[in-house]
């Protein structure tokens, strides 16, 4: 989130009336101001004692909000809910419509004991409640960072019942395949989220990340629209991390439909 998308932000949302300069100058700060401390309830904690680049992007979250995206909790972290809820803020400021992503695949189906998108709600229950207590905690086999704070550890994700065995093996098996030290080389350690309740990114389906069925990793340099080669993941180094994936019945959304390669999926297309 650059300061001329905050200043845009702010101004769509009525805090802002200066120039859209990238300077976040007296009015910019103003306009940061007033609109989180109208919202200080909708904070993960009190604004006031987060740094200043922290009180900007969460000044940021809350107007994504308030025009009607999903930047996920709003703690002044530039993750990559708040990434994706940006993509679609702008592109509807762009375009005057929604972003759509094509999502035809561009490879075979990976065989898979999980149902295919279309079957979730019957297999994992219907997003909200009857997902959320089926979610269980995940401890990670090896050191994980977050992904947008990563001076902070992550230990444990929250996954549905239903998958969260097949991945707890399938990090077990990365593990032993490329050690903590390539894990982090690689940044195989960042941890981009599990589940979230937000509806998918460029449509209006469920995301499978309502299911707590998907894991995303390292969003920065594969993220929701990045293609081969651009995309990080798609390099030869990181071909024994999605085969791991499949062979655990998991969908490397980057092998089946060429983007988005963060992430996997216990469903198939």
């Amino acid at each position: 989130m650059t300061p001329s998308d905050l200043q845009r932000l702010l101004a769509d949302s009525g805090h802002y009336t200066g120039a859209i300069d990238g300077d976040i100058g007296p009015q910019s700060l103003a306009a940061i101001e007033a609109i989180l401390s109208a919202n200080v309830a909708h904070c993960v904690s009190p604004p006031a004692t987060w740094s200043a680049k922290r009180r900007m992007i969460g000044a940021g979250q809350l107007a994504l909000r308030q025009a009607g995206f999903a930047p996920g909790a709003i703690d002044g972290y530039a993750g990559n809910s708040t990434a994706g809820a940006l993509l679609e803020w702008n592109h509807r400021k762009a375009y005057g419509r929604d972003l759509e992503l094509d999502r035809t695949p561009v490879a075979p189906p990976v065989a898979s004991p999980f149902p295919t998108q279309s079957g979730c709600p019957n297999y994992y229950g219907q997003p909200g409640p009857a997902v959320e207590r089926q979610l269980v905690t995940v401890e990670l086999p090896y050191r994980m960072r977050l992904d947008w704070n990563p001076s902070q550890p992550s230990t444990r994700v929250r996954l549905h019942a239903r998958c969260a065995d097949s991945a707890r093996a399938a990090m077990r098996e990365v593990l032993r395949a490329y050690g903590e030290d390539d894990l982090r080389r690689l940044g195989l350690d960042r941890n981009a989220g599990t589940y979230a309740h937000r509806r998918m990114r460029g449509g209006s389906a469920w995301s499978m990340h309502a299911y707590g069925c998907a894991w995303d990793f390292h969003a920065g340099p594969n993220g929701l629209t990045t293609c081969c080669p651009q995309a990080l993941f798609c390099g030869r180094e990181y071909r024994t991390f999605f085969d791991i994936w499949e062979a655990h019945g998991w969908t490397s959304l980057g092998r089946a439909i060429g983007r988005d390669w963060m992430h996997v999926q216990a469903a198939g297309l």
